[in-house]
């Protein structure tokens, strides 16, 4: 199968994270010999093109109306540019604060104050009939997609199609046997277990079937029945995140659920930090990386504190200082940028200090350097509770810590030996596994029994 050439559709929800894991399992494939095809929307169309994909670009009223808003603004500067007044939404509905994840569930039903589940609503109903037309006219063999609601005619057509899990795979797994999703629980406390999995049941959960049937009732699919959500494919689910971090420690995976350590981008860019900042880092110095990732680092007062409290220490940072970047000045031992090549800069650096994205965990994983997380929402509580238990480095709460605490939190992981040595192995590791070229294969292998079962 790996010499049958194979057309592939790749879809993402709209998100900086989502697109990146995308176009790193792309890659891998268009090099085995493939054909990939991005389908995006107009926030994000010249983003593919950028590496050297093909892209369509699917048409979307609602993307339009924020679009014009933001004065016609594309994704060519960076992505995030094209989302502002959706982002800001966050700073606005409490997401960014110092609540506890429970308070942060959201309802994802469509027609209320959530941007964000409106967007994907109205965004996955105008892709459904130019999906149709998409698919008789291209007629591909797979269809990848990252998002949690589905166009119908991909989730009950012909056409097999792969779910592709950007986030921490805590979303895959139907076990009561580990911390809720998005909650942050350690894995040996049940403590406040049942009632976080009931509210994101009646929240997330409840709200995105709610979205998902009303589509599929415009379109003439039948309604989900109760109790049930489809996004994991019955074909196969593929995900980042490396074993060392994994659920597979209590609870298994079927087999046709593909596992990569990372979907590390490959960028062609190269890099080098400016000179006025190179001579400011001495040789006992240490380099440290801080991203709060698109949606943190809108929250410019948060940024403020960050900078104020690594201001105060003996080591030197990289800030990815995000879009809101002239409203807030970096302290002399810092340099950043509204957006970093990531990948390019945490070789660099000694240690990571990061809002637990999925990418920036396994990328920082790949590269062998510890972590603080500071989870912000979502599955950043799993991603840090996980990095916390398994011994990778710590978490914590980035709107409740103490003065000095963090810096006295980064001085602790640089003098504890363990930490440093676990990162170093988990990165030799995945160095020689090759992950994403066996999922390559993986995929291929699938796909020539589903051939094989259609003749």
């Amino acid at each position: 199968m790996a010499n049958q050439h194979l057309k592939i559709f790749f879809m993402a929800v709209d998100g900086v994270g989502h697109i990146n894991a995308c176009i790193g399992l792309a890659q891998p494939l268009i090099k085995r010999g493939h054909e990939v095809i991005f389908l995006t929307n107009e926030f994000f169309s010249g983003t593919y093109e950028k590496f050297g994909f093909k892209e369509i670009v699917l048409k979307s009223a609602k993307v339009k109306q924020i679009m014009n808003k933001e004065g016609n603004q594309k994704a060519e500067e960076h992505p995030t540019k094209a989302m502002a007044s959706v982002l800001k939404k966050f700073r606005d509905d409490g997401t960014l604060s110092g609540k506890p994840s429970i308070e942060k569930l959201q309802d994802f039903k469509p027609g209320g104050d959530n941007e964000f589940a409106n967007l994907m609503y109205e965004s996955v109903k105008e892709q459904n009939p130019q999906l149709i037309t998409l698919i008789d006219e291209e007629k591909p063999d797979l269809i990848i997609m990252d998002q949690f609601i589905l166009p119908p005619c991909i989730a009950y057509g012909k056409i097999p199609w792969a779910f592709l899990c950007s986030a921490c795979p805590r979303f895959l797994y139907d076990s009561d046997d580990i911390p809720p999703m998005c909650s942050g629980y350690p894995s040996n406390d049940r403590t406040g277990w049942d009632e976080f999995m009931a509210k994101m049941e009646k929240t997330n959960i409840e709200g995105m079937r709610y979205s998902q049937n009303l589509i599929n009732k415009e379109f003439g699919y039948p309604e989900l029945p109760e109790k049930h959500f489809i996004f994991k494919s019955p074909y196969m689910n593929i995900y980042g995140y490396p074993k060392e971090l994994d659920y597979t420690d209590i609870v298994p995976l079927p087999d046709n659920y593909i596992r990569v350590d990372a979907f590390c981008r490959e960028i062609k860019e190269t890099f080098e930090l400016p000179e006025e900042f190179k001579t400011k880092i001495k040789s006992n110095d240490k380099l440290i990386y801080l991203s709060m990732g698109s949606i943190g680092s809108i929250d410019v007062d948060l940024m403020k504190k960050l900078v104020n409290e690594l201001s105060k220490s003996s080591h030197k940072f990289i800030i990815s200082m995000g879009p809101l970047n002239d409203q807030y000045q970096l302290a002399d031992n810092m340099w950043g940028q509204a957006f970093v090549p990531q990948t390019n800069v945490i070789p660099l650096v000694d240690l990571v200090i990061t809002h637990g994205g999925n990418n920036t965990v396994t990328e920082t994983f790949s590269f062998g350097k510890p972590m603080i997380v500071m989870p912000l929402f979502g599955d950043q509580y799993d991603n840090a509770q996980r990095i916390l238990e398994k011994g990778f480095g710590s978490r914590i709460d980035p709107y409740n810590f103490n003065d000095g605490e963090l810096n006295k939190m980064i001085d602790q992981i640089f003098a504890n030996e363990q930490i440093q040595k676990r990162c170093q192995q988990a990165a030799e590791r995945i160095a020689k596994a090759n992950s994403k070229e066996k999922a390559c294969e993986k995929i291929e292998s699938i796909m020539a029994k589903l051939k094989l079962n259609v003749n």
